[in-house]
């Protein structure tokens, strides 16, 4: 059998309060009301004199008075410099300056706190804080409610209780702020969780995914294919602890101590690895599995696997860790406006927008797909603007559907369904065919339209992308269930947008769903 190949490199690691390459920094934002002359010329770049005189005007005129101070000799860097990162005492503004863990490091598996620092004027301070958690599970939002004191003090903590704690790797916390006026400030931060037992080995994924579960990615490249992997090891105590910079890995079938794919070892570039107390390391590893290896077969095949990595310490102890590697799997869409000149150009803005969401929905269950965009004239579409009735949706998928020059699952939009049960959509068959021909291949959705405030006509987005996945998951295979959340409710709604793994396992079967 033909063996896999192994490359490896380190990489560098960031602090862990700040752990994600796209969070926010520290922002110098501050309230006017606290600044005294020498701390208003140092944020804004002033001699002492000057700065004490346009304080003294902003505290007349309870604002700042930028307008009287341009003939002042006040320059206007600073000036702008002002309006950029003061709260005036009656501005409706606030923003976050910071989110960091309150007490220490994020343990593992134990209740913690963040604190969110912020600056906003005592008029109109902030009511509420809404952290979205994105870790190795499902995200979840956590909201509290701001007390006087807080807004005095400047800061919130939010507290996570023992049911919220998470487990060792990466969280990224989206905060966000609001006030009883509707502004809203935004800070994203992500912290290394660190293990509370002391010391963990985490295995994540690197590169060619996208959107999907916490999974590496089996990527096709000519006739094998690559997995990227990331390597992190997590100290949660005191002291340094080393590592031989040796691994062994293994691809099971089944899971750890299932059927053995592959195994080998390989080795870390620098010698020891030291991971120093409250910190991390990192490194890269990748696998070129070629035609004929025992991993380009079971990915060829759409099977998972499992990849464990096995680390040991200096002092002989061993730490290891797991993830799952799957490949992504596509398919097409066809979507088409049945009488498109019906549709104005907010509509098919919408349309698209509803298609992002179809994809996004499926993404996260580690499949996705591309469009084709189309439309039937109206001159051409006879009766099928409005269905009446089941015969009349199989008779437009007669006339409509393909040409089959491509495997795309013809979605058709109309402009209304009138059938009985108040049906917004209505699929072929379950499986739906891998051929164009008949009078099952495709699936319709009522555009699901309104006029919004200012008289432009537009369609449900957000609803209108949960119904077209609902109606393609039937074609890929799947049928109604009674799981709260899924996408396959048989009356789901906007917010019903999960798919299991089960469901997952289905779909990939379907003929047109290919290896991405």
């Amino acid at each position: 059998m033909v063996g896999s190949i192994t490359e490896s490199s380190i990489r560098e690691q960031r602090p862990i309060s700040r752990y994600g390459p796209l969070d926010d920094l520290p922002r110098r934002i501050a309230r006017l009301e606290d600044m005294d002359p020498s701390a208003l010329g140092r944020h804004i770049g002033l001699e002492a004199d000057t700065a004490a005189a346009l304080l003294e005007r902003a505290r007349l005129s309870q604002a700042l008075g930028f307008a009287a101070a341009t003939t002042s000799g006040v320059p206007q860097e600073s000036l702008e410099r002002a309006l950029r990162t003061l709260i005036q005492p009656a501005d409706q503004r606030l923003a976050i300056t910071d989110v960091v863990p309150a007490h220490g490091p994020v343990m593992s598996g134990k209740p913690f706190a963040l604190r969110v620092h912020f600056a906003a004027a005592a008029l109109n301070p902030p009511r509420l804080a809404s952290v979205r958690v994105e870790w190795t599970g499902e995200p979840f939002v956590h909201e509290v409610l701001l007390t006087a004191e807080d807004a005095v003090s400047g800061y919130v903590d939010v507290v996570f209780g023992a049911d919220q704690a998470l487990p060792v790797g990466a969280a990224t916390f989206g905060v966000s702020l609001y006030n009883a006026l509707g502004a809203m400030s935004h800070f994203t931060a992500t912290c290394a969780v660190l293990p509370s037992n002391p010391f963990a080995l985490q295995v994540g994924p690197n590169g060619s995914f996208v959107t999907g579960t916490w999974s590496a990615r089996g990527v096709r490249n000519g006739d094998a294919y690559d997995t990227g992997i990331a390597i992190t090891l997590f100290n949660g105590g005191t002291t340094a602890v080393t590592v031989q910079p040796g691994f062994q890995w293994t691809f099971w079938d089944g899971g750890v101590g299932g059927s053995l794919v592959e195994q080998g070892d390989g080795a870390f570039p620098g010698g020891t690895i030291t991971v120093p107390a409250g910190g991390t390391w990192g490194g890269w590893i990748s696998f070129h599995s070629p035609d004929g290896s025992g991993i380009f077969k079971h990915y060829q095949d759409r099977e998972d696997m499992t990849i464990e990595i096995v680390m040991t310490r200096t002092d002989g102890g061993t730490v290891r860790g797991t993830i799952t590697a799957r490949t992504m799997f596509a398919f097409g869409v066809n979507i088409t406006g049945v009488a498109g000149e019906d549709f104005i150009g907010q509509e098919w803005s919408d349309l698209f927008a509803a298609a992002a969401r179809t994809r996004t929905i499926y993404e996260r269950r580690d499949l996705t797909f591309d469009t084709d965009d189309r439309f039937i004239p109206r001159a051409g579409v006879g009766g099928y603007e409005i269905i009446d009735s089941f015969d009349e949706f199989h008779h437009l998928l007669a006339d409509w559907s393909g040409p089959n020059t491509n495997t795309n699952i013809d979605a058709f939009i109309v402009q209304a369904i009138s059938v009985g049960g108040g049906v917004d959509g209505i699929d072929g068959s379950i499986p739906g065919p891998t051929s164009h021909d008949g009078s099952d291949s495709g699936v319709i959705a009522s555009k699901s339209g309104f006029v919004d405030a200012s008289g432009t006509r537009r369609l449900h987005s957000a609803y209108l992308g949960m119904l077209i996945g609902h109606e393609i998951g039937h074609y890929l295979g799947l049928v109604h269930v009674s799981d709260a959340g899924d996408l396959m409710l048989p009356s789901s709604g906007t917010n019903d947008i999960n798919l299991s793994y089960d469901q997952y396992r289905t779909m990939i079967r379907h003929g047109w769903v290919r290896i991405d």
